[in-house]
């Protein structure tokens, strides 16, 4: 990523605006980068496990009721739907760690790393 790039994605997430309106500003495909996260064939993350709990804690607060810019998170298929926007904002891999979202929280880097497994493994169930 070149400076320029850099300094665009920077102002884009500092003007704390949903994706949408992100995408109007010109400021790229979303809030950030894909993660490159993969599914592990010895995943032991699922909704029940992982997912849910995740959700609601970080998530929920926002995105229970949604609106025209701000998806709605509150079941598996809506999670599902949204599920390369989420990575995109909130989870970690080996190409990026994003922390976009959950706003005004503290994550662990660790749990944005199975956040992104987890969605990479098709928010099993």
């Amino acid at each position: 990523m070149n400076n320029s790039s850099s300094l665009r994605k920077r102002l884009c997430r500092a003007l704390c605006l949903p994706p949408m309106a992100l995408l109007a500003l010109g400021c790229g495909s979303g809030p950030g980068d894909s993660t490159g996260s993969t599914c592990p064939t010895d995943s032991s993350l699922t909704y029940a496990t992982f997912g849910q709990a995740f959700i609601t804690d970080h998530c929920l607060a926002c995105h229970r009721a949604g609106g025209p810019e701000t998806p709605t998170l509150s079941t598996l298929d809506q999670i599902r739907a949204n599920k390369d926007v989420i990575d995109r904002s909130a989870a970690a891999g080996p190409n990026a760690v994003n922390t976009y979202m959950p706003d005004g929280t503290s994550v662990a880097e660790a749990e944005r790393r199975q956040l992104g497994e987890w969605l990479a493994c098709g928010a099993p169930e």
